[in-house]
């Protein structure tokens, strides 16, 4: 092979590698964030991407292919890849503030919004608190070491250029957006289910004692209720976090072993 083509190649190998680096830069958690300018995210990039092309021992048969097809297959196929592992890492965050939606309409909250710094869009006011708990919880586990840990192992499992998204690719994704619910009523669940507990009581006074005006006196009660299960809750939070970013590799691990089977 002559050093023109030999250029090629690599050039062809190392958009390869920073095109599925740009897709977990995307929507992935810290990562994807609007607080980190677009310039500083482009050259972490294009440093993480300078990093890893020297790392990698499968680029055997990788060659530069001759028709422009191929070539933009084999670039969204990258781009799947890496848009896939931040989106499942993304999905935990999704779930924590989906969480705050309940614990917010279970207190009388619905209508209270606050401004996310990180997407800049409306969230609740719970879910923001849950929301920036989970991320310095994830900033403490070293979650965003395990992200890039992820994608690092998936050019190991999934060969540059040699993407298939097969059925069991979406397979798996579906399945992991199936615990989102699951995962949003676990983390809600103590707030939510003392709040049941007190709506039943409020509803006993109501019928024992007309007189007693219950909705002036019920809503201070379930806000007053809601925040000290939220407090003696912290810890189980913390600890519950903790568990699901430890799932959230293993799935990353389990999806990237899926797509170079396929």
């Amino acid at each position: 092979m002559d050093l023109q083509n030999l250029f090629s190649n690599y050039t062809y190998i190392f958009i390869l590698i920073m095109v599925r680096y740009i897709g977990l830069f995307m929507v992935a958690p810290i990562f994807g964030s609007r607080v980190i300018p677009a310039r500083v995210r482009l050259a972490l990039i294009l440093f993480l991407s300078i990093i890893t092309l020297p790392l990698l021992t499968n680029m055997q048969g990788v060659e530069l292919p001759l028709d422009l097809l191929h070539i933009i297959i084999a670039v969204l196929g990258e781009f799947a890849v890496g848009l896939s592992i931040g989106f499942i890492s993304y999905l935990v965050f999704a779930a924590i503030q989906f969480a705050g939606h309940y614990l917010d309409f279970s207190m009388g909250f619905a209508m209270v919004n606050v401004i996310d710094p990180i997407s800049q869009a409306q969230a609740p006011v719970l879910g923001q608190f849950k929301n920036i708990l989970a991320i310095l919880v994830f900033l403490a586990v070293n979650g965003h070491h395990l992200l890039l840990k992820a994608l690092y192992y998936s050019y190991q499992l999934i060969p540059i250029g040699k993407v298939s998204l097969s059925p069991a690719f979406f397979s798996y994704i579906f399945s992991i957006v199936s615990e989102f619910y699951r995962v949003a009523i676990i983390i809600s669940l103590p707030v939510v289910g003392t709040l049941f507990v007190a709506n039943v009581v409020l509803g006993f006074l109501a019928r024992t004692v007309p007189q007693m005006n219950i909705f002036i006196i019920g809503l201070p009660i379930k806000v007053l209720v809601g925040f000290a299960v939220l407090i003696l809750s912290l810890a189980f939070s913390i600890y519950y976090f903790q568990e699901l970013f430890r799932d959230m590799y293993r799935h990353l691990s389990e999806f990237t072993r899926i797509i170079g089977q396929g």
